[in-house]
């Protein structure tokens, strides 16, 4: 009898740990939904499921509440939690890009380039990166923060209003900017910069989730790792897969660098837009804080060494 069970437990499989993912809905969570897509969450035994958010912030948020154990967001939220000492963990940077946030408008409103945005009211997502690259962009152009109208709303609502007519102009982001587009048609005029914002796109959990869950957060980055590399070998199926996830399909997974990494530029990056934030009251501080305290680098140093690049923690 006792035999038989110890032969039963020796043939049962281990079960696949269950965890939920916040999924920012963006063609820049690709890797995510490639993992998912190909089964190698399910190959790292792990049981995902995805929960998804049209905006990162939201998604850090749900970690927060704890109703997910890890979240794609971009940096600016991970600042903001930063600046109000919330006990984020930020296990690697899964994407980079200089070709992430554009500017939308609407020609009939006389815009034909930054110039015109003077007098304009322009629709930002409060919180989110959008924000923050809304600031850099009316300075690099020399056009007054004090001289436009900043229209907070969220990215869902930002096509509706700028086809009624209720705003003139947006910063946006894909799924978004294809969506309004496509409403706008001909009317709409799509300005970019490569010049003076770069995401940075990542994988984040809660501090206390991280430090007892070491096991998930490997197997996590090991799904991701495969999916980086399955991306690189078939990027035409990795386009069809995202496209179907997100909904658009006229993005161009070549504006994203996809590379699973913890890099020195994110910390710096952190740091110069918590100087913006505390410059410009939003901040609740008047300090930048040790942004490397946030980082939770076990994970990704087990699992691929040589893509940790960051100073010992101060």
């Amino acid at each position: 009898m006792a035999l038989a069970a110890l032969w039963a437990a020796r043939d049962r499989k281990p079960q696949p740990e269950k965890i939920t993912i916040g999924v920012a809905v963006q063609p820049v969570s690709a890797p995510v939904y490639i993992a998912y897509e190909k089964g190698f969450f399910k190959k790292e035994g792990l049981q995902v499921t995805m929960r998804n958010y049209w905006a990162g912030k939201d998604a850090l948020q749900a970690v927060m509440e704890e109703k997910a154990q890890f979240c794609t967001v971009a940096e600016t939220p991970i600042m903001f939690a930063g600046l109000k000492h919330e006990p984020i963990a930020v296990v690697a940077t899964i994407a980079d890009s200089r070709r992430y946030m554009k500017m939308i408008a609407r020609k009939d409103r006389g815009i034909a380039g930054p110039g015109e945005l003077r007098g304009k009211r322009i629709a930002v997502s409060l919180g989110t990166n959008a924000q923050y690259y809304l600031d850099v962009y009316l300075m690099f152009f020399g056009v007054p923060r004090s001289s436009v109208r900043v229209v907070p709303l969220a990215p869902e609502k930002i096509a509706d209003a700028l086809a009624q007519g209720g705003i003139d102009a947006a910063v946006s982001w894909e799924p978004h900017l294809e969506r309004q587009q496509n409403m706008l048609g001909v009317n709409g005029l799509v300005l970019e910069n490569e010049i003076i914002y770069e995401l940075y796109w990542n994988i984040a959990a809660r501090q206390d989730y991280a430090a007892t869950h070491a096991d998930a957060v490997k197997k996590l980055l090991r799904a991701l790792l495969r999916a980086q590399q399955y991306m690189e070998q078939h990027p035409q199926d990795a386009h069809d897969i995202t496209a179907r996830y997100v909904g658009v399909s006229q993005f161009d997974l070549a504006d994203f660098n996809f590379d699973v990494r913890l890099p020195q530029s994110l910390i710096l990056s952190l740091e110069e837009q918590a100087r913006w934030a505390v410059r410009s009251g939003l901040a609740g501080a008047d300090e930048v804080p040790n942004f490397l305290r946030l980082v939770y680098t076990s994970g990704l140093e087990s699992v691929a060494p040589d893509a940790v690049n960051l100073p010992v923690k101060r």
